[in-house]
């Protein structure tokens, strides 16, 4: 259980225009899709030693880092965000991974000193895995112990 009841919407500043509209071609590929990965935080998950809310701060560095990456595709791929919580409050601070068509991760216990080095490190490899499946042995030493959950993707639906 969390231990702040929040009201109102869950993601804050969330833009309903970060993923654009896809049109299936005749042979059922996706047509107009640009993948956006999302890296969501919790804002708030508290220091367990201070007590102070890191999320806004863990985002506003993860933002810097991709704006000033020398790859174009890492520096505009990625949407960081914040939600109100992801119930996840006995490991704070949580950080989860989403694309489409991508398995999604959950990591929880991530100090905003010491782990956004691996954050960034997952960041790429998670971009650059099709499927967004990674073993433990493939996700940076940082942020070993760290990974509360790994959910399967969602299957595309297409309309016909």
């Amino acid at each position: 259980m969390c231990r702040e009841e929040t009201r109102g919407p869950g993601l804050v500043g969330r833009s309903s225009s970060l993923f654009p509209v896809a049109s299936f071609e005749s042979d059922g590929k996706l047509e107009g899709l640009i993948p956006i990965h999302r890296i969501i935080v919790c804002a708030l998950c508290r220091d367990p030693a201070t007590g102070v809310r890191t999320g806004e701060g863990l985002c506003a560095d993860l933002r810097s880092r991709f704006s000033a990456h020398d790859d174009l595709d890492m520096a505009r791929g990625f949407a960081v965000e914040e939600v109100a919580c992801m119930a996840g409050c006995d490991r704070p601070l949580t950080v989860a991974f989403q694309a489409e068509g991508k398995a999604a991760y959950l990591f929880g216990s991530i100090d905003v000193g010491t782990d956004v080095d691996g954050l960034v490190e997952f960041a790429k490899l998670y971009h650059s895995l099709a499927d967004g499946w990674s073993n433990s042995g493939q996700r940076p030493a940082g942020l070993a112990g760290k990974t509360l959950a790994r959910i399967p993707a969602s299957p595309i639906r297409r309309i016909p």
